[in-house]
């Protein structure tokens, strides 16, 4: 058997060894929904939401000199022929479809803002501002105070020819490869899109993959202390990290990469594998030296104890995983199949390699180890006297009370919970991050804003030329510019009005959408469809709304302003379409997420509840590994909203995790309490028992990995932190659930002559 498992080791090693990492926009959007189906309908006519935006900002003066045009040029130049760029979906000063209007002596004219026969003469700049002022482009392409212009594109996720998909790590290394080139003193680059916030978190993980080191020795060291044996403390650590080497190898079998939002999640799987580890190594260790049984004895007796508890444990843990997947998102699918992979590896590591190398371990100093194992068995027995208090009728009446507290402490801050982000920028990276700085650069210098809800306004053909279709837009248009987080709101009846006013010598008495077909038809047509406010055949009308930011929040409120406004005008010749733009994807995975979290936990506490009774077939170990595992579900949530960490796609795997490390060491005590009191013994001394031979092993590994996992704190990734953070929460507070709201539920619920026989 032994044998086996290395030849699967080495087999999946190499398979693990060429998992590369996997990210995608279209993986983060759930496809299903209907804002989506929206989203796909009307990509081609008016783009996605795969977007670079490039800002060019000069610190002195404007942008009509030699110097800023044709740094603006080059890197036009360069943005238009990166690998994955939308050629047709690329808007600069120096591109096609960027024009202006104006009313003249002879009727309307117009051309792009930037004369083909641009030259750098102070003629040519006079000509480009007042073009620029005639397109109305200040504050979108051109920044409010004119010292800066931005580049926007679309990337495609698959090439048109060869459907190979975009490398998003290359995109982003040749932007910072552009900004290097051609940012100086003088002309600042700024740079946002999903494309840079995956190569900042991937450029990020040799970071992470240090910190993962950092923990991996701490927790070794303090195994180390734990076992008094260096061999001893490798064994836990070395059947977790086998375990993580499987579920890679499998994972690209199966044909999965590792996404750069999931990489947390083989820690997770390392941290549960660590744990059962120790439940083994412990076991064994105080077979040998209690007992004196031999390794192959002691090791025989531990699988027999933990065997069953162990993989009861570890199954929840999988089931728990694996109701993620009802999530119809792409990338949460993947982390469900990646993390169950991982804990199903742990059942075979855990459960038949670890006791097959117990079984041939030898001690070298064997008298010593037992001397070492006494005294620090006696050393905690204070310890364990003092707990063991937790299963007296006062102190459990005082846990139970001070437990309900938090519940309803935790409950009312539940409330505050935010499905999405709380904060402004990338949450998975530091505020004073670069990412984060050029997004608040080019919030700072344009109107529109990073952040765009497209609203699809659709009727029949030829709508934009009727007055009723085209009065109930702008009607829309005005109501979603007052809602409060809208910086700015863009639509085809606004530019007709403009048009119409300057076909009235410029006049605001005429800044109106004429009742008249004809004039109205007069007012259209001079506004081209790649302005991309209308289809070919007038039949769906984006409405472009720019947000201050993509928090929760600020999303929601639009959103509600937007169906609110459906629901006041039911008879309007519009339907208002949700939706696209990067806020509508946003929108949409914050409303899937919303609407399967709670059945997410439900089915995970259907499954726990089941295996446990299937298990221990009580209602008293049911109650006393479900309550506290409960109220630490709900505390955990509550502290995700103090600390202002949203429950969004790489958040929800950490919930889990919280139900998975809780049952772990709830199963663990419960099944040596239960035996003792089988046995006969009373409930205080049972429970003391039971935390001098289990109980250690479960504080020692939730204490080590609290320890290990603080490190993370100091990460660059504010991921990384906000999650080193929650981990340590779920590490004490799990182990407080279990060694002291445990005993004192028992307390409660066994039998009278149970307590004290």
């Amino acid at each position: 058997m032994l044998s086996l498992v290395a030849v699967a080791t080495l087999f999946f090693g190499w398979h693990a060894l060429h998992i590369e990492l996997d990210a995608g926009f279209e993986k983060s959007i759930p496809k299903n929904h209907p804002y989506m189906e929206t989203f796909k309908k009307y990509q081609e006519a008016f783009g996605g939401a795969n977007l670079i935006s490039v800002a060019l900002i000069q610190k002195e003066g404007d942008i009509y000199n030699e110097e800023f045009l044709s740094r603006l040029k080059q890197v036009t130049d360069e943005i238009f022929f990166l690998q994955g760029i939308d050629r047709s979906r690329v808007s600069s000063l120096f591109t096609p479809g960027i024009r202006y209007l104006e009313i003249t002596e002879d009727g309307i004219s117009g051309g792009d803002v930037m004369p083909a026969d641009y030259k750098p003469t102070a003629e040519m700049f006079a000509r480009i501002r007042t073009n620029v002022a005639k397109a109305g482009i200040v504050g979108r392409i051109v920044s409010e105070d004119q010292r800066g212009a931005m580049i926007v594109a679309e990337l495609l996720e698959y090439h048109p020819v060869t459907q190979e998909k975009l490398d998003y790590r290359r995109v982003a290394s040749e932007l910072e490869r552009i900004r290097d080139q051609y940012q100086d003193e003088n002309i600042q680059i700024h740079v946002i899109g999903f494309a840079k916030i995956v190569g900042d978190v991937s450029s990020a993980n040799l970071e992470v993959l240090f910190f993962f080191v950092i923990t991996l020795l701490i927790t070794m060291l303090m195994l180390w202390a734990y076992c008094g044996s260096f061999k001893l403390s490798l064994l836990p650590l070395s059947s977790a990290i086998v375990a993580v080497i499987w579920e890679f190898g499998m994972m690209r079998l199966l044909g999965y990469g590792l996404d750069p939002f999931a990489i947390l999640v083989p820690f997770l799987v390392l941290s549960i594998g660590v744990s059962h580890g120790v439940q083994m190594v412990n076991a064994w260790a105080g077979d040998v030296s209690e007992e004196h049984l031999g390794s192959y004895e002691a090791s025989v007796a531990s699988f027999r104890r933990l065997a069953i508890p162990g993989t009861l444990a570890l199954l929840t843990d999988v089931i728990g995983f694996a109701t993620i997947y009802i999530i119809d998102i792409d990338i949460i699918r993947e982390m469900a199949i990646n993390a169950s992979l991982g804990m199903a590896a742990i059942i075979i590591t855990n459960k038949v390699m670890m006791p097959i190398i117990l079984s041939y371990t030898k001690l070298g100093d064997i008298k010593n180890f037992y001397k070492l194992q006494s005294s620090r068995t006696r050393l905690g027995d204070q310890l364990w006297q003092f707990l063991s208090r937790c299963a007296t009728p006062r102190p459990a009446a005082v846990i139970l009370l001070t437990s309900l507290v938090f519940l309803g402490i935790s409950a009312w801050k539940y409330q505050d919970l935010r499905i999405g982000d709380f904060k402004p920028g990338v949450p998975e990276l530091r505020p004073d991050g670069r990412y984060n700085l050029d997004s608040a650069a080019i919030v700072d210098n344009f109107t529109i804003g990073v952040d765009v809800l497209k609203v699809i306004a659709e009727s029949g053909t030829e709508a934009c030329v009727q007055y009723e279709v085209m009065e109930v837009i702008d009607r829309f248009s005005w109501h979603m510019q007052n809602v409060r987080g809208v910086r700015s709101v863009t639509s085809l009846p606004q530019l007709a009005k403009l048009v119409s006013s300057g076909w009235n010598e410029g006049s605001l008495k005429w800044r109106i959408l004429p009742r008249n077909q004809f004039s109205l038809v007069q007012a259209i047509n001079p506004i081209p469809s790649s302005f991309g406010l209308q289809n070919a055949d007038c039949s769906a009308m984006p409405v472009l709304i720019f947000t201050t930011d993509h928090t929760a929040e600020t999303i929601s409120r639009i959103i509600s302003a937007v169906k609110q406004f459906r629901e006041e005008n039911p008879d309007a010749p519009v339907n208002f379409a949700l939706a696209s733009g990067n806020v509508g994807v946003m929108a949409a995975t914050n409303e899937v997420v919303k609407a399967q979290e709670k059945m997410i936990v439900l089915w995970v506490y259907v499954a726990i509840i089941g295996f446990v009774w299937l298990s221990f077939r009580s209602m008293i170990s049911v109650l006393c590994i479900i309550v506290p595992l409960a109220l630490t579900s709900l505390m955990a949530y509550a502290f995700m909203a103090t600390i202002g960490v949203g429950l969004k796609v790489a958040t929800l795997p950490m919930v889990a995790l919280g139900a998975g490390i809780g049952v772990d060491d709830g199963i663990y005590l419960f099944s040596v309490l239960g035996q003792k009191l089988k046995e006969g013994w009373p409930l205080r001394k049972a429970w003391f028992r039971t935390l001098q031979t289990t109980g250690k092993a479960c504080i020692f590994t939730s204490v080590a990995l609290a320890v290990s996992v603080s490190t993370w704190l100091f990460s660059g990734l504010q991921f990384q932190a906000d999650m080193g953070l929650l981990l340590l929460f779920l590490f004490v507070v799990n182990l407080l659930g279990a060694i002291i709201m445990l005993p004192a539920l028992a307390y409660f619920l066994v039998p009278r002559t149970q307590r004290s026989n």
